[in-house]
């Protein structure tokens, strides 16, 4: 595996290299997760992400429900050990994740709005309308982790190590085709069969989605992982304070 999700190197001591650390996004992500399974435990959730990689994990018979939060624990440990990082943390580099992941989030906000509507169904399906507010925010923070692991974490992650480790092809074509591909099975991902069915397909949506996708990829290539589930996140949050309030 990578590592680093950057097509740059960085100098080791500067935050935008600190940023990326397999420990500081585990720090990042961490809180997150914990709010999600225990909220989950109380709210429940319809999230379609956790349950797929639960079901994942079901075919090697692990079908605990903490499993899914464990397995991004455990590729973030593995990953800081692979790499031999030091584990000494730096609080100010979680404070600047956290200011850098609202900036992010702003070109999300705006094409949101350029796409009238179908963003604000991609952050928050599906959805309970009996649902009180805190069960919509925990969708939205389970999304934000949960599909920025499987989207871009995993899947170009591990493009970027068959392709470019394994075949040696170039590494930027290689990230951007990943990023591109993780963006088209994203937008897919949030679009229901029925409506397929029902409608036809919903080439605008698919393409509204898409560039999100996109989008999320290209900050996870440029700022790794933390940065990518914190700008989906708080655009999450963002459309549920937006869509309730």
């Amino acid at each position: 595996m990578e590592k680093d999700s950057d097509i740059t190197p960085r100098r080791r001591d500067s935050y935008a290299w600190q940023a990326q650390r397999p420990l500081n996004c585990l720090v990042f992500v961490l809180p997150l997760l914990i709010f999600f399974q225990v909220g989950t435990l109380y709210y429940g959730t319809g999230l379609l992400a956790p349950r797929d990689i639960g079901r994942l994990l079901g075919f090697f018979g692990a079908t605990a429900a903490y499993l899914p939060a464990t397995l991004i624990v455990a590729v973030l440990l593995a990953q800081h050990l692979i790499r031999r990082d030091k584990w000494r943390l730096r609080p100010l580099v979680q404070v600047g994740m956290v200011g850098e992941s609202l900036l992010w989030m702003v070109p999300l906000v705006v094409l949101n709005h350029l796409a009238a509507g179908p963003l604000v169904q991609a952050a928050t399906e599906p959805q309970n309308a009996a649902a009180g507010a805190l069960r919509h925010v925990l969708m939205a923070i389970g999304a934000g982790v949960y599909e920025e692991f499987i989207f871009r974490l995993a899947m170009i992650s591990v493009a970027l190590l068959i392709f470019v480790d394994v075949f040696e092809l170039p590494k930027e074509a290689v990230a951007i085709g990943a990023v591109i591909v993780a963006a088209c099975l994203f937008s897919l991902y949030h679009i229901a069969p029925n409506r397929i069915a029902g409608e036809g397909f919903p080439w605008g949506d698919f393409a509204f989605r898409a560039a999100a996708g996109a989008y999320l990829g290209a900050v996870f290539i440029l700022r790794g992982f933390a940065v990518a589930v914190g700008t989906h996140t708080f655009f999450n949050l963002y459309v549920v304070y937006f869509h309730l309030g």
